[in-house]
Order: structure tokens, then C-alpha cells, then sequence
């Protein structure tokens, strides 16, 4: 089952939509109905559009009035966004149950399926296995059920597994993406047939697939990062095998092994997954073979994880806290109640965040997300917006945008920070300041008036037209509006070209009811039709808008 999520949402549109859409002020998003499968919203932004999402099956179907061709526009991301972050499922798990059964039961299709005579069935099976080869796994494993029961099914998976750990896909990004497809489609029946409580016959097929798949990320170009998805669903798989079936502490010491001593695995198994069929001797037997790898000269990462490991089985403090680092040694001492020392440790990480030039993680390793969620809980209300005044004052590209959307910023704060900016960075601070705190004097006078104007961000010059429009005066919003029209035309490339019709699209609907700003656009208009006179495919955007 899947639900309406940011990842689901940034999945089903292009960057540019989702990128507009998260900067839409959840404010201007009205939810004006809601039911269980249907949700409906009016966004003004800058003119008012009408979205509705419609649960449909497996998929939610976006609906905009605005004249994006597209199905996610950014009014349908600011919807749904605005609903994730402040309700979190949006519909309900039984509403897509049902839904998701409705979808394949009570339609056309399914009524063929259900009245269809044998031979037809026999054709219709036969046209899929030459259309869609992969269909063949789902029809031999129903063969083998048949034939021998979930034993005889699980020595075909192990037949299928050996095959697919012969594929070599070098080192070729995309043949290794479609090679891991495989491996989903074939963990995908090993899941069903957990949930058929299978796992004792699964075992042995998931252990295999899991080194076949570890032995394959070592040889192959794993740039979309989707075989090392399939290692990690492999190795949960195992787990609830072995939950269906519980295996001596010796075996789990034996599987264990293997993953991290005889290099078949790839990554480091969290040992306490597997806690709770390891007893004292078979954790004395990992730590003696960790401490043999240790006299051969070798170390590496999934060594050392494995000695963390046997140290939070143990119990063992003391030894925990000297692997530790980062974000895991402060969860160390806030789960013992040391709040003495996780103080020290961010008061040192913040130090460090201020006043280095490089933004790594630092010497600390403490995260920014786990330093900053944590200031004003340890030093009061206001640290936490100390702090990013002083972090943005060190690296104002990187920090200005959170100082702004940290609860009591003013505007002498951000004015210290520009102040304090490199001559070329100084315009965009401006501009976003101008936005946040809607001074339309300023941000039109930097927008229209910077001599370097290639310096200014047009995505932030178009917003700041935007606040100006809807707040002060349409026509010279316009004007500002259309700089990321002139922007995607100078690009010149296909994608941009897009982007530039979108815009302007969006620009006509905002001066529609507006003579001025009418009258501005059509003037702004004829200017890019005269300069790009010999560019045929502007000419031809600027006709269809």
C-alpha cells in the first residue's frame, strides 16, 4: 500500500513544479473540502486556481484549473504538501485497501478475466509471456506450488537466485538498474510467500539471494543506488524468515560471518537485529573471530560496525562511548541521562559550525540537523536563532534562507548579516530579505537597479514580482515577473523553453483582470519578440500563449 507523501508527490512531477510548489506560503492553500478518497483546495498564487486530488485505485489523480499541461502542477504540490505536513496520512489505510481492491475487481477487465473460457485464458497467458518475458517467474513458482507445494517453490526461487547472481551487468549503471529490478520483482514473491508463513523455506533462498546481490554491488556500477535497496530488502526478508522460523545461535554466528568476514555481503549487518538468537557464547564467538580479522591487518568499516555491535549486546558502556561519534554518540548520552556531556559535545559542534570555513560534517561530526533541533531545548527559547545569526553571518549562502525561517528574526538581524555578505552575494540576500519581510521598496529598487545583473537570482527576482503584485502593483510585479521569462530564453535549451511558456502562462492569468499590468505585459512581450526575431521557437511560444 502506498500514501500521499513528499517523496510521492516529488516522484510524479518535474523539479521545477515541486521546486514552485514548496515555495507557495501554505497560507494561500485553502482546503475547502474533504472526504475520504477526495480532497479539494482553492490556491491563490498569485490568481486563485482549483485543485482537487482524487484517490483512484493505487495513484492519487491531480486536477488544476491553472493551464499547466502537465498533471502535478505546482498548485496540486503546494496542496498535498501542505496536507502531509500538517496531517500526515492523508487517506486512510482502509480507504486504500478499498480503493486498491476496487481497482482490480470492479472493472472491465477483471469481468473478462472472471467469464473468459479456458482456451482464451491459455492464449491470452501465452500473448503475455512473449510480451512481457518476467511474467514467466509469477507463472513457474504457480507451477511449482501446484506441483510441489511451498518446498518445491522455494527450490525454484533458489534455481532463479543462482541464475541472477550469474548476471554480470559491469559497469554500466543502467544495466545494473535493470538487473535490480530483477532481484525486486523475485524478493517481491519472497515476501508473499513470508506472508503465507513460508518462512522456514525461505531461509536458505533469501541467505543466497543476499550474497548474490552483496557479491554483485562489488563488481558493478551502482550509481542509482537500487541494488544496494535490494541488499538492504534482502537482508529484511531474512529477518522475518528467521522470525517464522528461529534458527540456533551457531547458524545466526555462521550468517553473520559470512556477510562480514568472507566479503559475500556488502554493507554491515546490524547485529542487533539479530539479538534475539544470539546468546552469550555465540556473541563471545563473533568477538573472537572479530579479533582474529584484527591480527591479519585487516580493518574496515563493517569490522568496526560489528564491534559496536557486540558492544550494545554486551552492555558495555565504556567501550561504546570510544567508537561512538556524531549524532550516535549524543543519542549515547542522551539515552543515559548524561545531558553534561551531549552539552559539551554541541557546544564544541557549534563552535566549529560558526567559525570554519569548510562545511563538512566537522570534527564533532555532529549533523546540522541534530545540532540546531536540539539549542533551545538545552539553552532556552532564542538559541537557536542566536545561533543561526551567527552561522549565517560566517556563511551567509548557506544560512541565510534558515535564519529567515527561524521564529523571531528581524529585519536588523538579516540587515546585520547582509551587511557582513561578499559584495556578489549581497543583491540575492537582499531580495529574499525583501520577501520575507514584504518591503516592496527595497526588493523592486535592487531588482531594477543592481548594475551586475547577472548576479541577481531571477527565480528570487520573479518571486519578489509576485509579492509585489498581489500586494502594491500589478503592472510593476509584471515586470519583474517576466526577468525568469528572459532568463529561459537566453538558455535556449528544450527544458527551458518549457519553462518559459509555463511562466508566461502563469504571468497572462496574473494580469488578466488588470489593465495596467495588461498593457505592460503585451509591451514586454513585443520586446522579447523583437530580440529573439530569428529564434523560431520563441516566436512560436509566445503564439501559442
Amino acid at each position: 500500500m502506498f500514501n500521499l507523501t513528499v517523496d510521492y508527490v516529488a516522484e510524479r512531477t518535474d523539479h521545477a513544479s515541486f521546486d514552485r510548489g514548496q515555495k507557495i506560503d501554505p497560507e494561500r492553500v485553502d482546503i475547502t473540502e474533504r472526504s475520504e478518497s477526495r480532497v479539494a483546495a482553492t490556491v491563490t498564487a498569485p490568481h486563485e486556481y482549483h485543485v482537487i486530488l482524487d484517490l483512484h485505485g493505487t495513484d492519487v489523480v491531480a486536477e488544476c484549473t491553472c493551464t499547466i499541461q502537465h498533471e502535478w502542477c505546482r498548485h496540486a504540490v503546494a496542496t498535498a504538501l501542505k496536507l502531509v505536513n500538517q496531517q500526515g496520512e492523508i487517506f486512510s489505510e482502509k480507504t486504500r485497501e478499498r480503493e486498491a481492491h476496487n481497482a482490480v475487481t470492479h472493472d472491465p477487465l477483471d469481468e473478462f478475466i472472471a467469464n473468459i473460457s479456458h482456451d482464451e485464458l491459455v492464449e491470452v497467458v501465452r500473448d503475455l509471456r512473449v510480451a512481457q518475458p518476467r511474467i514467466d517467474l509469477a507463472l513457474e513458482l504457480a507451477a511449482a506450488l501446484h506441483g510441489g507445494g511451498e518446498e518445491a517453490v522455494a527450490q525454484r526461487l533458489t534455481q532463479r537466485v543462482t541464475r541472477l547472481s550469474r548476471k554480470n551487468p559491469g559497469w554500466s549503471a543502467r544495466l545494473t538498474a535493470e538487473v535490480a529490478q530483477e532481484w525486486f520483482e523475485l524478493l517481491d514473491v519472497c515476501a508473499v510467500g513470508i506472508d503465507r508463513g513460508w518462512g522456514a523455506q525461505l531461509v536458505v533462498p533469501l541467505e543466497d539471494a543476499t550474497q548474490g546481490i552483496g557479491e554483485m554491488l562489488l563488481r558493478t556500477d551502482d550509481a542509482y543506488g537500487v541494488l544496494a535497496d535490494a541488499y538492504r530488502t534482502a537482508i529484511l526478508l531474512h529477518l522475518a524468515a528467521y522470525r517464522q522460523a528461529p534458527p540456533t545461535p551457531p547458524e545466526v554466528v555462521e550468517w553473520i560471518s559470512s556477510l562480514v568476514f568472507e566479503e559475500s555481503g556488502f554493507g554491515e549487518p546490524d547485529l542487533e537485529d539479530y539479538g534475539e538468537w544470539l546468546d552469550v557464547e555465540a556473541i563471545d564467538e563473533l568477538e573472537h573471530r572479530v579479533e582474529k580479522q584484527d591480527g591479519g591487518g585487516r580493518y574496515d568499516d563493517s569490522l568496526e560496525y560489528l564491534r559496536e555491535g557486540i558492544a550494545r549486546l554486551r552492555g558495555d558502556d565504556t567501550a561504546l562511548e570510544q567508537m561512538l561519534t556524531g549524532d550516535e554518540l549524543l543519542e549515547f548520552y542522551e539515552q543515559r541521562n548524561r545531558e553534561d556531556d551531549a552539552r559539551l559535545l554541541l557546544t564544541e559542534a557549534a563552535t566549529e559550525r560558526v567559525s570554519k570555513k569548510r562545511l563538512g560534517l566537522g570534527g564533532t561530526g555532529v549533523s546540522m540537523e541534530a545540532l540546531t533541533s536540539r539549542l533551545d531545548r538545552y539553552w532556552g527559547p532564542g538559541t537557536l536563532l542566536k545561533y543561526r545569526h551567527a552561522f549565517a553571518k560566517s556563511h551567509p549562502g548557506r544560512g541565510f534562507r534558515e535564519l529567515l525561517a527561524t521564529d523571531g528574526v528581524t529585519p536588523e538581524i538579516t540587515h546585520d548579516v547582509i551587511g557582513s555578505a561578499p559584495s556578489w552575494l549581497r543583491a540575492n540576500l537582499q531580495l529574499m530579505h525583501a520577501i520575507h519581510f514584504d518591503d516592496f521598496d527595497l526588493g523592486y529598487q535592487v531588482a531594477k537597479e543592481h548594475p551586475r545583473k547577472d548576479e541577481l537570482d531571477p527565480e528570487l527576482i520573479s518571486e519578489m514580482g509576485t509579492v509585489i503584485g498581489v500586494n502594491v502593483d500589478r503592472a510593476k510585479g509584471t515586470e519583474l515577473m517576466f526577468r525568469l521569462v528572459e532568463h529561459f530564453a537566453e538558455a535556449g535549451d528544450l527544458p527551458s523553453y518549457k519553462r518559459m511558456e509555463s511562466e508566461l502562462r502563469d504571468i497572462r492569468k496574473f494580469v488578466t483582470d488588470d489593465a495596467a499590468a495588461l498593457e505592460r505585459y503585451e509591451e514586454l512581450v513585443r520586446d522579447l519578440r523583437e530580440r529573439y526575431s530569428n529564434r523560431a521557437a520563441v516566436r512560436e511560444i509566445i503564439d501559442r500563449v
